[in-house]
C-alpha cells in the first residue's frame, strides 16, 4: 500500500520551499500534509486524535499547524472548521444566541469539503447522471417545483447559501501537475454562492437566481480558480433547474468583493475561515442586508468590521482564530479519546 501511495505522488519536491505546506491534492480522498518527500513517512505515522462526526479526521500534525503561527492551513483543517460551522453555527463569535442554533429560518447554509471541490473539478463526469444527482441530493438544494411548505413562508424567497473553499490548484487540470510544482496549491480563498428562490404559484417551476461572490485576502490571486469552480457549479445547477439550462448561459459572473487583506504569506486559510464566519453570522442574523436576499456591499463591510472587532482587531484576528480552533480540536479530541 505504501509503495502504491508513493507512486501516486509527484516524485521531485526538492524545489519546494520548506513553508510550502500542501493544501489539497488533486485526488479528492487524500491530503498530503507536507511538501517534503523526506517527511512523508514520519507524517504517515501521525497519531489520529479526532474523528469528528465520522467525516473530519484530524491528526497530531494538523494540530501542530495551528500551534505554529506561520504555518499554512491544510484541507483537513479547513474541512474540520467548515463542518463545525455547518453543525454548530452558534459557536461563531458574536452570534445571536436568540436564534437557537444560529440558523436563520429563510437561509440554509452549506459548507463544502475542499476534497469535494477537487473531485468536482478534476474527476467528476458531468454526463454521469447518478453522480450528479447524488451531489445535488447531498446539498439539499431547493426543489425545482414549489410545494405548500414554501408557499407558507413569510418572505418571498428562500436562500441556499453555499460556502466553497477555493484553492488555486482548482483551476488546473488533473494532468497538469509537474515535478517541482506546488501540486497541492498555495493559496486559499472563499467563494460564496447564493441560490435565491422566488415564490411562484404552487407546482410552477421555481425561478432561481444564482450569484457568485469571491472573497480573497490577496485580492485577485484566486479569481481564475474561483471562476473555474463557479462555472462548474453552475453547470451542475443547470441540471437541477431546467430554467437555468434554458437560459443558455455558459459563463458566469463572479463578483470580486472587497475583503480585508492579509499582510503576510501564511494566513490565507485563516482569512478564508474568518470570512466564512463573518458571513455566516450575517446569514444567521438576517441574511444579506438587502430586500431581495442578495448580499449587499455595505452589509458585507459592516459584517467584516464587526467580526474583526469581536476577534480582537485585524492584527490579532488570525492568532486568536488559530488558538480558538486549536482549543476546539483539543476539547473534542479529549472527548473522542474518552469515548473509545
Amino acid at each position: 500500500v505504501l509503495d502504491w501511495y508513493l507512486s501516486t505522488i509527484t516524485e521531485d519536491y526538492s524545489s519546494v520551499k520548506p513553508c510550502g505546506k500542501k493544501l489539497a491534492l488533486p485526488h479528492p480522498y487524500h491530503t498530503l500534509r507536507t511538501s517534503r518527500m523526506s517527511e512523508l513517512l514520519p507524517k504517515m505515522t501521525n497519531k489520529l486524535i479526532l474523528n469528528y462526526l465520522g467525516d473530519a479526521v484530524i491528526y497530531s500534525s494538523d494540530l501542530q499547524l495551528l500551534d505554529c503561527p506561520t504555518e499554512w492551513l491544510n484541507s483537513d483543517l479547513i474541512h474540520f472548521h467548515f463542518l463545525r460551522l455547518q453543525n454548530e453555527p452558534h459557536l461563531v463569535v458574536g452570534s445571536d444566541t436568540k436564534l437557537g442554533k444560529g440558523k436563520h429560518p429563510n437561509i440554509d447554509c452549506l459548507f463544502l469539503d475542499p476534497t469535494v471541490i477537487s473531485f468536482i473539478m478534476h474527476q467528476l463526469d458531468e454526463s454521469d447522471e447518478d453522480e450528479v444527482s447524488n451531489l445535488i441530493l447531498a446539498w439539499k438544494l431547493p426543489p425545482p417545483n414549489n410545494d405548500s411548505k414554501q408557499q407558507q413562508q413569510q418572505h418571498h424567497y428562500e436562500i441556499k447559501r453555499i460556502f466553497v473553499p477555493i484553492n488555486d490548484q482548482h483551476k488546473s487540470s488533473y494532468m497538469s501537475y509537474t515535478p517541482g510544482q506546488y501540486a497541492g496549491g498555495t493559496h486559499w480563498s472563499l467563494l460564496v454562492i447564493d441560490i435565491i428562490i422566488t415564490a411562484t404559484p404552487k407546482n410552477d417551476e421555481a425561478k432561481p437566481e444564482v450569484q457568485f461572490y469571491s472573497f480573497d485576502s490577496h485580492r485577485g490571486c484566486n479569481i481564475s480558480a474561483a471562476n473555474a469552480v463557479a462555472s462548474k457549479m453552475y453547470s451542475l445547477f443547470q441540471q437541477h433547474y431546467s430554467s437555468l439550462e434554458k437560459d443558455g448561459v455558459t459563463t458566469v459572473n463572479v463578483i470580486d468583493c472587497e475583503a480585508l487583506q492579509q499582510n503576510n504569506g501564511y494566513d490565507c486559510g485563516l482569512y478564508t475561515l474568518g470570512f466564512a464566519e463573518a458571513l455566516l453570522r450575517l446569514s444567521n442574523e438576517g441574511g444579506s442586508g438587502s430586500s431581495n436576499g442578495l448580499l449587499d456591499k455595505k452589509a458585507i463591510e459592516s459584517a467584516f468590521t464587526s467580526y474583526m472587532n469581536d476577534m480582537g482587531g485585524q492584527l490579532n484576528f488570525a492568532s486568536n482564530l488559530r488558538r480558538r480552533i486549536g482549543d476546539d480540536i483539543r476539547k473534542l479530541a479529549l472527548e473522542y479519546q474518552q469515548s473509545k
